[in-house]
């Protein structure tokens, strides 16, 4: 997106908050004219506001002004989902299992499958499961995946009412949770069947940083 948006965001949201007070609400519709002369831009500000952060048709413009000041300038330049990250690759020792534990409790589409590996997706997340490489003797694998001990994790976009539809499927009673959670945002920690450390989060970078404003961790700087 265009460093402009985030100014006309801005701009907007303080004009109808002045105007109406801080109970206004507006939706992404509100920063532009009637008529639709930059489609790819508008495009740009519904992902950002419907898939990236699964906000509602209309938010209070408060909110959305302090999700948007605390986005960085450079945030702007580019669509997110074009630049950046790219994908994250896991090793596993089942497939088959694999595959149950992220499609059909996770919610993740099973793109394509191979001998050694297969791809999957979520939303905007790309996901490639690795099948570890090690002997068998008598029909039985000697290895597995290799795990991080520390606080190493990774973490999935998904919304409030989706953390708990996984929280009540069947297969989430066998399910591990490693941490419960304490900071900004709805979180659900859980391993998966080879032990990685999963988050699914409600929630964003630009929110979080929002949360810190009112209550920064202990000797929290600021950088930008």
């Amino acid at each position: 997106m265009k460093v402009s948006i985030k100014e006309k965001i801005l701009r907007v949201c303080s004009e109808k908050i002045k105007q109406k007070g801080e109970g206004v609400q507006v939706s992404f519709y509100a920063f532009f004219a009637n008529k639709n002369n930059d489609p790819a831009l508008l495009a740009d500000v519904a992902r950002w506001w419907i898939v990236e952060h699964q906000l509602n048709h209309f938010e209070k413009a408060t909110k959305i002004h302090a999700m948007v000041k605390a986005l960085p300038d450079n945030y702007f330049h580019h669509s997110v989902f074009e630049h950046g990250f790219n994908h994250l690759t896991l090793s596993v020792a089942d497939l088959d299992r694999s595959l149950s534990f992220y499609c059909d409790l996770l919610g993740f589409q099973g793109e394509v499958r191979w001998n050694s590996g297969a791809y999957l997706s979520y939303r905007d997340c790309w996901l490639c499961l690795s099948l570890v490489k090690v002997p068998v003797v008598e029909g039985k694998s000697l290895g597995e995946a290799r795990l991080n001990q520390d606080y190493t994790h990774y973490a999935f976009s998904y919304d409030l009412e989706t953390i708990q539809s996984v929280r009540q499927k069947e297969a989430f009673k066998t399910v591990t949770v490693w941490q419960e959670n304490t900071s900004e945002g709805d979180s659900l920690y859980l391993n998966d069947p080879d032990g990685h450390k999963l988050e699914l989060h409600a929630g964003s970078l630009s929110t979080r940083l929002v949360s810190l404003k009112e209550k920064p961790y202990e000797g929290l700087v600021w950088l930008s």
